[in-house]
């Protein structure tokens, strides 16, 4: 069963895993693929061992699909805004933007604007499913390397320190606020779970993908990056 104490860890640990790039700059490469690499087995084998049966037996499978591959959408369209950090890193940065030497770096809105709308969504179901557990270890695991990447991202764009902390703040909080705000949904409280719990694996599912199935330089087997893949999956499978 979610409670507060579970809504303050994801809090808690968006933030502070993005809070030591303030002072130790992030350089090693391969910590962060393996990172991404683990995560994204571990949120599509959690999908696949544990959240999409319950989506199933809640939903008549037709809606459910329906469900899934609007999350699936939903995701596309946030990876506009957002630049696809959800996967770990900017396919562009909206940093960039009308930023030059002679002028202060913009913070990048539409970026942060993506990222909370994504993190909102993916707490709506979590006090509500009986897969709540297991949800949460996989927001848990997928927000690390999102907040490492935002505010490497930031701090490599030059934006204030101050405001990078009151940004990662409030990516930290939308999906406590996303959990919280599922219970005054016009909905009745039995049914919000399965269609949100379906909604929220399209997205893991896409990120999931992106994650595993972008090719790595030259096409080449990398053993190291396969052994975080089974190792995340394995994880997955043994949590209950």
């Amino acid at each position: 069963m979610i409670g507060t104490l579970e809504l303050s860890i994801l809090f808690f640990a968006a933030v502070f895993s993005g809070l030591p790039l303030f002072w130790i700059p992030l350089k090693n490469e391969l910590f962060q693929k393996l990172l991404l690499s683990f995560s994204g087995a571990f949120i599509l084998a959690l999908c696949l061992f544990h959240l999409l049966p319950e989506v199933y037996i809640g939903l008549e499978p037709e809606t459910a699909g329906l469900f899934l591959f609007a999350g699936f959408l939903l995701q596309q369209v946030l990876d506009y805004f957002s630049g696809g950090i959800e996967h770990g890193h900017a396919h562009h940065d909206h940093t960039h933007e009308h930023n030059n030497h002679n002028h202060r770096p913009h913070f990048p809105v539409l970026m942060l604007t993506g990222l909370c709308i994504h993190a909102f969504v993916e707490g709506l179901p979590l006090l509500h499913t009986s897969s709540g557990n297991s949800l949460f270890r996989g927001i848990l695991l997928h927000n690390l390397p999102i907040s490492i990447a935002f505010v490497n991202i930031l701090l490599g764009q030059g934006i204030p320190k101050r405001q990078i902390l009151a940004a990662l703040i409030l990516f930290a909080a939308m999906t406590p606020l996303g959990a919280l705000s599922a219970t005054f949904l016009p909905m009745q409280v039995g049914s919000i779970g399965p269609y949100s719990l379906a909604i929220v694996i399209g997205i893991f599912f896409h990120i999931s993908t992106t994650i595993l199935f972008e090719s790595d330089q030259n096409h080449r087997f990398n053993l190291i990056k396969f052994g975080s893949v089974i190792f995340g999956a394995a994880l997955a499978f043994a949590l209950h």
